[in-house]
């Protein structure tokens, strides 16, 4: 078996030590519906229309989502009561229990089983769910979100409630200084063996306590600045317990997987195998927290296909072009409402390209089940063409990201000429200007989207008209006139600016080479800045390669596509588009130094200035405000009001639909007009595991 070197992120994303919400992913809402919508029309809307961005969901609110037995959305999902009489399971596993190797469905779901109701009909099983991506190492929402994501709770198909999933039920108390969960009982890994609080417990002691394992601990355990206490009061019974009132715990909790399978990764684990150091060295490994994270890691990185998991379908294999195969969990604990086992498809698959341009011939061949991610606005006509001879439907999803392409500049740079240039307001100001937004809109996304800097949406509770749009008016003059000001000087042929120590000035814009638009819209920024005369290079290249060098410090300008930045998923995650350094630590799109001297409290890294120290404790209190208040709005805006002013992170076209493609065979998905964002986890949300194919 071939040895997969893995970052301690990835390792604690996969034992939910760290939020995987979306995680690693670049990271918006609108209305959601509860029930699919009518395909829709043949055309893209009129581009007059998105210009009024859809209306996003707020963030739940923790009172309504403390009542995890009464969801808003009953007819997505409902805890039943009274169980169902009788189970039926999948003709693939059917054949394996009249064989005698596995045994019946009734003794392999719980006591009370997830009971899903389908979106469309009740399914039939078989066949096989797969999408493409174009980087071996990136993102893909529409497997790996099937994969993942069976944390505590879920959100309902509405999106709007945050209910029950992998447990019964919630109780948080009065003054949310503590937090009651209740497993569900007869739960089982993938491999039979039960899921209890002896897994909840080697989780907490053996993998977040554990220094060599979890060296930092996320903030989201540490309320009050002291790491929550574990007490368990049986099987099947845990309590959170909180140094200080903890009410987002509530947001947390479809991001939230706080158990790891005892039976199995104990043998890899010094503290319960005292020869975990010797077994490490027979497999080749140094150490033993080595081998440990080699086995535990569950994401798309897995390489263990023996790791028990509680998801809907188990990671099989890999070939040799890096294709990944998964097959469905024989003990998998959701039924719909005919007590038929999910998941309906029998397995996944996870489809490498080299390069975008196969990738979309491969879509229009009609290959794969189901896409977006790597879609393109721009190629929506394409799309339509080719609907009939591909055997899909194209339509467009309403998506609030923040902006469909941005970028910080390192405020870090170890060149400290560049990092004084970055950190100048005016310089930031005067490149906002010099980008044609609007321009942009129209030529990558068929003019849908609105031209605006990365704030959050209009949805939000405190959204405040026109925050959005700092420094976005297009104006060369003006730009130039702030460079002017700055000191940059012109070169002798008045081609270039020079940096204000003389010397000829080229940045290079490093961008993901997989993603959609990104590479596209970089080469059009380059051109807007000629024109003020700054020389860039865009550079192309593997996601893995370009977070290893933001997270060195050492790139000149970190480009993403700027998800993540709504009310909903900030609340649920660490406000990660509002402060250093503008996306995940593993991703430091600007600052990386920053956000390391914030995080040891200044034993390493760089002194920040004064702003971003105020800009910081402004987040921190906002995450531990309960939601809704005059207090969390105030601090909302203050959050919002300092990013728009100081343009740490600038932007191009946001609010913008995704194209979306679905086989024609596959039921139960969601239909164009529903909300499909990296907000919501793309698909993940929508119970894949309730798909089906028609023959």
């Amino acid at each position: 078996m071939s040895k997969r070197s893995l970052t301690r992120r990835r390792f604690l994303t996969a034992l939910g030590a760290v939020s995987a919400g979306t995680v690693l992913a670049s990271c918006s809402p609108s209305t959601p519906q509860a029930e699919p919508q009518p395909a829709a029309p043949t055309e893209p809307p009129k581009k007059e229309e998105p210009t009024k961005a859809p209306e996003p969901t707020k963030a739940a609110e923790p009172t309504k989502a403390a009542e995890p037995t009464k969801p808003a959305a009953p007819e997505a999902t409902a805890v039943p009561t009274e169980p169902v009489a009788r189970y039926k399971e999948a003709p693939l596993l059917a054949e394996m229990v009249q064989q005698g190797s596995l045994p019946p469905v009734d003794k392999r779901l719980p006591l009370e089983p997830f009971i899903s109701t389908p979106a469309e009909s009740i399914g039939k099983y078989g066949g096989v769910l797969s999408s493409i991506v174009a980087d071996p190492t990136g993102d893909l929402f529409e497997i790996d979100g099937a994969m993942g994501q069976q944390s505590i709770a879920t959100r309902a198909m509405d999106l709007k409630t945050i209910i029950p999933n992998a447990i019964t039920s919630w109780e948080l108390s009065a003054d949310s200084m503590e937090i009651v969960i209740h497993m569900r009982e007869g739960l089982k890994w993938s491999d039979g063996e039960p899921l209890t609080t002896e897994d909840v417990t080697f989780w907490y002691e053996d993998i977040l306590l554990n220094a060599e394992l979890t060296p930092t601990i996320d903030t989201r355990w540490m309320p009050g600045g002291k790491v929550m206490n574990l007490a368990v009061d049986n099987d099947y019974t845990f309590r959170f317990q909180f140094a200080a009132p903890h009410p987002v715990i509530v947001d947390f909790l479809p991001g939230l997987q706080p158990w790891s399978p005892k039976h199995y990764l104990s043998q890899w684990h010094i503290t319960h195998n005292d020869q975990a150091k010797d077994l490490a060295k027979s497999e080749n490994y140094d150490t033993w927290v080595q081998a440990f994270q080699f086995h535990a890691t569950a994401d798309k990185f897995q390489q263990d296909a023996k790791l028990p998991t509680i998801a809907a379908w188990l990671y099989e294999r890999t070939d040799t072009v890096g294709n990944r195969y998964y097959v469905r969990n024989p003990y998998f604990w959701r039924v719909d409402t005919e007590g038929n086992q999910l998941p309906y498809v029998d397995r996944l698959e996870r489809m490498v390209v080299e390069n975008k341009e196969v990738l979309n011939a491969k879509i229009l061949a009609g290959e794969g089940t189901h896409h977006s991610w790597f879609l393109s606005l721009a190629n929506y006509p394409l799309y339509k063409e080719n609907e009939a001879s591909g055997n899909y439907t194209v339509g467009l999803y309403p998506d609030t990201r923040a902006s469909e392409f941005g970028f910080c500049f390192n405020y870090t740079h170890n060149d400290e000429v560049l990092r004084t240039l970055f950190n100048d307001l005016r310089w930031r100001q005067a490149v906002s200007h010099a980008i044609n937004r609007a321009e942009i809109n129209e030529l990558r996304f068929a003019g849908l989207g609105v031209p605006r800097n990365p704030i959050m949406d209009p949805g939000s509770s405190f959204y405040k008209e026109g925050i959005d749009q700092y420094y976005t008016e297009f104006n060369v003059d003006k730009a130039n006139a702030l460079l002017d000001e700055v000191g940059l000087a012109w070169d002798a042929a008045k081609e270039w600016r020079l940096r204000p120590d003389g010397k000829p000035m080229v940045l290079t814009m490093e961008v993901d080479a997989g993603r959609a638009d990104l590479s596209e819209i970089c080469n059009l920024v380059k051109g807007y800045w000629t024109k003020i005369g700054i020389n860039i290079n865009v550079k192309p290249q593997d996601q893995q390669f370009f977070m290893q060098r933001m997270s060195a410090n050492e790139h000149d300008i970190g480009v993403w596509a700027i998800g993540g930045s709504s009310e909903v998923y900030s609340r649920a995650n660490e406000p990660i588009r509002y402060r250093p350094p503008w996306h995940w630590p593993t991703t430091p799109l600007g600052g990386p130094l920053w956000r390391q001297w914030l995080n040891t409290k200044g034993a390493e890294g760089l002194e920040p200035p004064d702003i971003i120290k105020d800009l910081w404790e402004t987040t921190e209190l906002w995450r531990k405000e309960p939601y809704g208040t005059a207090t969390y709005k105030e601090l909302g805006l203050k959050m919002l009001t300092i990013n728009a002013e100081n343009a740490w992170c600038l932007g191009t076209a946001g609010l913008v639909p995704r194209a979306g493609i679905v086989k024609k065979t596959v039921r139960n998905a969601p239909k164009p007009g529903t909300v499909l964002s990296i907000e919501y986890n793309m698909w993940t949300y929508y119970q894949i595991d309730q798909w089906w194919i028609e023959a």
